[in-house]
């Protein structure tokens, strides 16, 4: 049962401010009676992480799960930021660090999470209502751990963003307010329920594509080991390194060359290759003004010149930048360091400025490097001699890669630099080798941070990444515009979570410092 364009059916609607997915049209269908409906349900989990739809922001596109979670991974780090001169709302705040409860990008990465998390709800409840007419019982195992899998990727995201929220679950009475967790609480209650089910997932090789395997689920339960100290207070690296050992033991390979994991032709590599877990795009059946579109037309743009041989425009033609672009995304100077020497930096620089010392009169067509590591071509012709970008089209083809392999080693060289036997600094080496770095012996805390850094750039990790090496809060760590300072300025503590958006408080009440 794949999904080559997502299927949604119309047998539910839903009002994510309220969590409830009952359909407020007598004449809509609830109940699936047959096999492909019962498929469509499973699809609209999918879609999820895909759609704009149903939220009350600015455009669909900041409405998907992957443009909004994106943003509050990097936006809010040392990677990039997106000026006013985009007039996009909610982005200033990022940008500084002094984001409030009414931002949309929060508002939507809380409803989308929530959303999922009730749905894929919902679908388990009706698979075991409605599943065996259908399906075999080992089906059914491995369907339920599917959308399982879903969930506690929607509630990974809450503990990690947030660190409050409802626990819905498959018992959750629908239209009932859930009982409010705090972040132990979902973190626990995660944790139980993807470890008790994982093993029923279609293991990666047997998979079909865009479907959840079970090495991306013990990927997933990685990530939630990997900063169990941060959640709970507890740290879990053997728990994280044996979680592990069940994604890097199983075939997966790096794939040969690093710039073609991120172009049109990467679903070659999503499910039993590199990239664990991909949301999948597709022109004309998977399109989202989210995802990678975000990231490829919204981080270039074309000089504007009637001049063809203007040098900019035929290197950016070069990169296979497309006809339609937004100009928004800009780099930060911190990560075009970071990237200075390293085989992996995607940026181009053409005659803008690296630094971006002045916001009020910042102009995109002189300040900021561009972020170039997502393309639109395909691995064939990545470099568009061509001229076509893969057909000019508006949406992109690339996949967006949740989880990669590289990263799951360097995880195993953070599971070993706190005292786990794993042979996890042989496991970073691996991810150098692959772009003609040096081998690192004994790699210390700041190396691998670096190396996460310089892997996994914009791929949505950074803040994560920084919290857990101590360095997000206060002023260890400075960065351009933290703290709303162009040199930079500590920011307190309760900024390692974000603020619960005012159209919840009334139901999961506040972290503390808003």
């Amino acid at each position: 049962m794949a999904f080559g364009a997502v299927a949604i059916s119309a047998m539910f609607t839903s009002c994510v401010g309220d969590l409830d997915v009952t359909p407020e049209d007598p004449d809509v269908k609830v109940e699936p009676s047959s096999k492909a409906e019962m498929e469509s349900l499973l699809g609209a989990l999918y879609y999820d992480l895909l759609t704009g739809d149903g939220l009350d922001v600015s455009d669909g596109g900041a409405g998907s799960f992957t443009r909004c979670h994106f943003n509050l991974q990097e936006i809010v780090a040392d990677e990039c930021f997106i000026s006013d001169k985009w007039n996009d709302p909610g982005y200033t705040v990022l940008n500084f660090n002094i984001w409030g409860t009414d931002n949309e990008w929060q508002y939507a990465a809380y409803s989308r999470e929530n959303h999922l998390a009730k749905i894929a709800s919902v679908y388990i409840n009706d698979l075991h209502k409605f599943g065996p007419a259908y399906y075999t019982e080992d089906e059914i195992k491995a369907l339920d751990a599917e959308a399982r899998t879903l969930r506690a990727l929607a509630n990974y995201y809450l503990i990690d963003l947030f660190g409050r929220g409802p626990w819905i679950t498959e018992d959750s009475p629908t239209g009932a307010i859930p009982e409010t967790y705090d972040r132990k609480q979902l973190f626990d209650g995660t944790v139980a329920d993807l470890k008790a089910h994982v093993d029923n997932l279609v293991p990666a090789a047997q998979q079909v594509y865009g479907r959840v395997s079970r090495e991306a689920g013990y990927m997933l339960l990685a990530k939630l080991y990997l900063n169990a100290e941060v959640y709970t207070g507890t740290p879990m690296w053997q728990e994280c390194a044996d979680a592990l050992k069940h994604v890097v033991e199983t075939g997966l390979e790096l794939a040969p060359e690093y710039k073609y994991l991120f172009c049109a032709s990467n679903d070659k590599y999503v499910g039993n290759g590199e990239i664990i877990w991909g949301v999948p795009q597709r022109i004309a059946f998977c399109e989202t003004f989210g995802g990678t579109t975000y990231l490829t037309v919204g981080a270039w743009m074309v000089p504007d010149t009637e001049d063809e041989n203007d040098p900019v425009r035929v290197q950016l033609k070069k990169l296979n930048s497309p006809n339609d672009t937004w100009a928004g995304l800009r780099l930060r100077p911190e990560l075009s360091k970071a990237l200075k020497g390293d085989p992996r930096r995607l940026i181009f620089e053409g005659t803008y400025q690296e630094e971006i010392p002045d916001l009020e009169s910042y102009d995109e067509k002189s300040c900021g490097y561009m972020l170039i590591k997502y393309t639109n071509t395909l691995e064939t012709d990545y470099y568009n001699e061509a001229g076509d970008n893969n057909g000019n089209a508006a949406c992109s083809d690339t996949d967006y890669p949740l989880f990669r392999l590289a990263d799951a080693y360097l995880m195993l060289a953070e599971c070993q630099l706190h005292g786990v036997n794993c042979n996890g600094y042989e496991y970073l080496n691996k991810v150098r080798a692959r772009v003609g770095l040096d081998p690192i012996s004994n790699p210390s805390a700041t190396e691998i941070l670096h190396e996460r850094q310089c892997e996994l750039y914009m791929e949505g990790h950074r803040r994560s990444d920084l919290i857990r090496f101590g360095r997000y809060t206060g002023s260890t760590y400075l960065w351009s515009w933290k703290g709303g300072v162009y040199s930079g300025a500590s920011i307190p503590d309760y900024r390692a979570l974000f603020a619960i958006p005012y159209q919840y408080v009334a139901t999961v009440g506040q972290n503390p410092g808003y």
